[in-house]
């Protein structure tokens, strides 16, 4: 027997409902599946560490700073000459230090 588009015939069963699940119900957590306290704050700070290249961002201003302090026109030059060397020399102990 065909069935028509859109329309449920009298003798078709009709799909039991489905059964209903809380929204407030929790997963069941074995004990030995949780990490230990130390294994969580391992993973934390792994997660943590900066993967920003500071190191080379440093030295490059340092480089930058020191060419601008030559570059610069000399009336500007005059003024701006110590604090660019300072500068440069602050960036490159920046980026030289070693990481504790």
């Amino acid at each position: 027997m065909s069935q028509s588009f859109g329309r449920r015939t009298a003798n078709q069963p009709s799909k039991p409902p489905l059964p209903a699940v809380s929204k407030f119900a929790r997963p069941v957590v074995k004990p030995e599946a949780t990490p230990s306290v130390d294994e969580e704050l391992r993973q934390w700070k792994s997660t943590r560490r900066s993967t920003f290249p500071i190191r080379t961002l440093a030295l490059v201003a340092s480089l930058s700073f020191g060419i601008a302090s030559f570059a610069l026109p000399k009336e500007i030059n005059e003024g701006v000459q110590y604090p660019l060397y300072a500068l440069s020399l602050a960036s490159l102990y920046a980026g030289l230090r070693r990481k504790r």
